[in-house]
């Protein structure tokens, strides 16, 4: 599951979305809070959760954009 997540972030993120879930997962590791602001951040955050499930319980959400794919 986590190297198929990895695959489809090669595949279809760009730099900048994978920096994030680094940033993500390395803030994660070290038990800080990550604040998701935003749509792309959000991708990043979800992707971040499907690599490491404990991911989810540093995240907090800021807004819900008006975009589409921040409602799914």
């Amino acid at each position: 599951k986590k190297e198929s997540t990895v695959e489809a972030l090669k595949s279809v993120g760009g730099a900048e979305i994978a920096a994030i879930v680094g940033g993500i997962l390395e803030a994660s590791e070290r038990d800080v809070p990550i604040l998701i602001d935003g749509f792309i951040v959000t991708v990043a955050g979800m992707i971040a959760c499907k690599i490491d499930p404990q991911v989810c319980r540093c995240l907090l959400f800021a807004t819900k954009s008006t975009e589409v794919g921040q409602q799914v």
